[in-house]
């Protein structure tokens, strides 16, 4: 039997307490994606197993393996799954006395460090935005983006200083 795969998030289901996610079929392709519970048209329900259940976390998008039921019908059952790793892309943007702007774009997300503008903590120091970046499990090479960024950002600091803009202490890194 072929294994289908795809890539899928999960949430919990109210009936029975396992996690579950949906795939839609393209008719004249045979093509089976992801999509949501609320999604409109024709969709059929993933089961995790068992053994997979305690790695599962909820709007975590993971590649995954999945066989038919018994009941070709009713659905699949998801038989591996693995977080699926996006390749995170960094940009800096230096207009003087304007923008002053890091982001780190991966998937449909972006986390952005703007000194300048920056309304949260978590945007505007290179700390808040390391703590960010720490929390995501969706990113390759994770350590190595935050170097990056931390190198880009300390680049874009250095010319938000030079511009002459107040640093505050607790907005430059402590390495």
């Amino acid at each position: 039997m072929d294994k289908i795969k795809t890539k899928l998030k999960f949430i919990k289901s109210d009936r029975t307490e396992s996690w579950v996610g949906f795939v839609s079929i393209n008719t004249k392709t045979g093509y089976i994606r992801g999509v949501r519970e609320d999604a409109k048209g024709p969709k059929k329900v993933c089961i995790v197993t068992h053994e997979l259940e305690p790695i599962i976390e909820p709007n975590v998008l993971y590649d995954v393996q999945m066989v038919p039921m018994k009941n070709e019908k009713a659905g699949y059952i998801v038989v591996a799954a693995e977080p699926h790793a996006f390749d995170a892309k960094i940009t800096s943007t230096v207009v003087k006395n304007a923008v002053y702007l890091v982001e780190v774009k991966f998937g449909n997300k972006t986390i952005k460090y703007d000194p300048l503008d920056g309304v949260k903590d978590s945007v505007r120091t290179i700390d808040g935005v390391v703590e960010e970046l720490s929390k995501r499990k969706d990113i390759k090479n994770l350590l190595l983006v935050i170097d990056d960024f931390c190198k880009s950002a300390n680049i874009v600091l250095t010319a938000f200083q030079n511009d002459g803009h107040y640093v505050a202490a607790k907005k430059v890194l402590k390495k």
